[in-house]
C-alpha cells in the first residue's frame, strides 16, 4: 500500500512543534543555568553582607564593654582574634558610650555572637550541608542580636541598606513582668500605642 502524499503536511505541525520544543529546552537549559548561578550569587551575596554587619556590631559592642571587663575578661577568656578585632576598632576610645548593662552576661552573650559570625570560620561550599549550616548561625546570631540590643538598650533598624541604632533608654519590663514583652517595642502584645476614649 503507497503512502498517502497528503500525510507528511498533516504532521507538518506536530513537526515544528517538536522542533520548537527541542530547541526551547536547550535554549532554557543553557540559560537557566546562568540565571540560577547570577541569582545564588546574588542571594550569597545578600547572606554574607548581613553576617559581616552582624560581626561587625560585635566587634563594635566588644569594644563598647567596660574597661575592666573588656580588657581583663577578654584578653583571659576570649579567642585571639576578637581582641585583636576589638583592639584594632579602638580608633578613639571615647567616640562610643560605655555598655553598663551587666557585663558579664552581655559578655557571654557577645562572645557566642562573634563565634557565630567570625568570618574564618564560614564555609563558603556550595553543599546543602553548609548552606544549611550558614543559615542556621544567620538565623541564631539574629536571635543573639536581638538579646544584646535588649540588654544594651538599643535598637536597630533597616532602611534600604542603611543601618540606623536607636536608644530605646534600657527598656523596661511591661505590666505583669512578661519577660520579652517590652513596652513600646511595638509587639503584639505592645498596648502603649493604644490611647483610651474618655
Amino acid at each position: 500500500m503507497a503512502t498517502d502524499p497528503l500525510d507528511e503536511l498533516l504532521e507538518l505541525e506536530n513537526k515544528f512543534y517538536k522542533e520548537g520544543y527541542d530547541l526551547g529546552v536547550q535554549d532554557g537549559t543553557r540559560k537557566g543555568q546562568i540565571e540560577g548561578r547570577l541569582f545564588g550569587l546574588e542571594k550569597a551575596f545578600e547572606k554574607y553582607t548581613a553576617m559581616g554587619r552582624l560581626h561587625g556590631r560585635s566587634v563594635v559592642w566588644a569594644g563598647r564593654m567596660p574597661p575592666a571587663a573588656s580588657e581583663a575578661e577578654f584578653t583571659s577568656t576570649t579567642q585571639p582574634s576578637l581582641q585583636q578585632d576589638v583592639e584594632a576598632g579602638k580608633t578613639a576610645p571615647d567616640s562610643l558610650p560605655q555598655v553598663h548593662h551587666n557585663p558579664r552576661r552581655l559578655e557571654k552573650h557577645l562572645r557566642t555572637l562573634y563565634a557565630l559570625t567570625e568570618p574564618a570560620s564560614l564555609s563558603t561550599e556550595n553543599s546543602e550541608d553548609a548552606v544549611s549550616d550558614f543559615d542556621d548561625r544567620l538565623k541564631r546570631a539574629e536571635g543573639k542580636i536581638k538579646i544584646i540590643e535588649r540588654s544594651v538598650g538599643e535598637e536597630t533598624r533597616f532602611d534600604g541598606g542603611s543601618t540606623t541604632a536607636i536608644a530605646t533608654g534600657g527598656g523596661s519590663l511591661s505590666k505583669g513582668g512578661q519577660h520579652g514583652a517590652l513596652k513600646g517595642d511595638g509587639g503584639i502584645e505592645d498596648a502603649s500605642v493604644l490611647q483610651a476614649r474618655h
